[in-house]
């Protein structure tokens, strides 16, 4: 069985994830699609704009076969590790092609590229600590030494270094795993407007909520967005923020050995917190040459998760689904004596120690995530997972 799978945030699910999943069908012929998916906490240091259930079921309704969920220590750290991380989970569940979006370039000259700079990692690595050395954080001093590199902009965004990222960690992981760039229609990543009329970037949807955007997502993603907003609140920033305070400045738990954490940085957040800030002043406060604003905000949950360094070293063998079909039944015959498959409460009872310690930390974010958006708590033992009925042919 031939399986394709694609990282994803799904937030929310809209026509360029769509097109991206159809398209990637079509290239591969793939017998099953998985997603493996951030849950309630994305990698720019936020909390979704809906839950992870939901977009979930987004996903299905428009091509997957199986989303399981990013355990939150991997979804909260940069691109580096979000990718090795994630390729190393899907290399457990034996996939054989990964697809993404590239921007600016086609397919080919994007590999192309992205070989280059492989093949050259050492000069790259090279420039990437001579621009740290100048105080630029790890993300703007890769981007900085991939632009000395290069010469040209053209490769240079942030999706684009992502994707870079997937191939170096499937040339370290498994170089059997074909990766799949598909270039995206209508708008880029980092777009905080809506410029086209089928197509925008999860930031600009996110951005224009008032506005007419039920034709830039599929209907049932645009459906379930709507029952969302109508059944809680916005997660609050503030109340994060809350948290993160009191467990600084009042419990004055260690920071140091929190994932994203920089030498220093404990006691510039206490100075900066002295004067009661709210949580956008701290952010704009904090960020530096050194500290862009996405580290700062992940350092932020990672902290309030205790989500420690360690947690990188553990080899956890499980997956944790949050929605799948009839099809996706096959992969767990496959892979069962590999991987423990997680779907009810009852299923974490054969899970090891270190598993256990991660699958315990996902239901904490989610918990934390409930507490953001006034929900019930332990929505993970609650919410029913049903399994999609599907045909053979699709």
């Amino acid at each position: 069985m031939k399986k394709l799978a694609i990282i994803s945030e799904f937030n929310p699910f809209h026509n360029g994830h769509k097109y991206l999943i159809d398209k990637a069908k079509e290239f591969t012929k793939t017998d099953l699609a998985i997603s493996l998916m951030s849950g309630d906490f994305v990698q720019r240091g936020e909390a979704s704009l809906i839950d992870k259930y939901s977009r979930a079921e987004a996903a299905l309704d428009n091509g997957f076969d199986l989303v399981i969920e990013m355990p939150n220590f991997i979804s909260l750290q940069s691109a580096e590790f979000f990718s090795y991380k994630s390729i190393e989970l899907l290399n457990k569940l034996k996939i054989d092609y990964l697809a993404f979006g590239i921007e600016n370039l086609d397919s080919e000259k994007f590999l192309e590229i992205s070989a280059k700079i492989i093949n050259n990692n050492e000069l790259v690595e090279e420039l990437t600590k001579n621009f740290i050395d100048s105080k630029h954080s790890f993300t703007e001093a890769r981007y900085l030494a991939l632009k000395k590199f290069l010469v040209v902009d053209d490769f240079i965004s942030s999706n684009n270094i992502l994707a870079l990222e997937y191939i170096r960690s499937i040339s370290k992981i498994n170089p059997q795993i074909k990766p799949i760039p598909i270039r995206r229609l209508g708008a880029n990543n980092q777009d905080l407007n809506i410029k086209d009329e089928k197509f925008a970037s999860s930031t600009s949807i996110r951005r224009n909520l008032s506005g007419n955007i039920k034709k830039l997502m599929p209907y049932s993603s645009y459906q379930k967005l709507k029952d969302f907003q109508e059944n809680y609140k916005i997660a609050s920033k503030e109340k994060l923020f809350d948290i993160f305070k009191y467990k600084l400045m009042i419990e004055e738990s260690p920071i140091k050995d929190s994932l994203c954490y920089e030498e220093g940085l404990d006691n510039y957040f206490r100075q900066l917190l002295k004067n009661n800030p709210s949580y956008d002043e701290f952010i704009n406060l904090a960020v530096s040459r050194r500290n862009t604003k996405a580290r700062v905000k992940r350092l932020m949950i990672n902290y309030i998760l205790n989500n420690h360094k360690y947690l990188n070293e553990i080899d956890f063998n499980f997956v944790k689904v949050l929605a799948f079909n009839e099809k996706a039944t096959r992969i767990f015959r496959d892979i069962k004596e590999d991987l423990r498959i997680v779907i009810r409460k009852s299923d974490i009872e054969n899970l090891s120690s270190d598993d256990l310690l991660i699958y315990e930390n996902m239901v904490k974010a989610s918990n934390l995530y409930s507490l953001l958006i006034e929900r019930d708590f332990n929505s993970d033992f609650t919410r029913n997972i049903s399994i999609k009925k599907t045909y053979e042919a699709n």
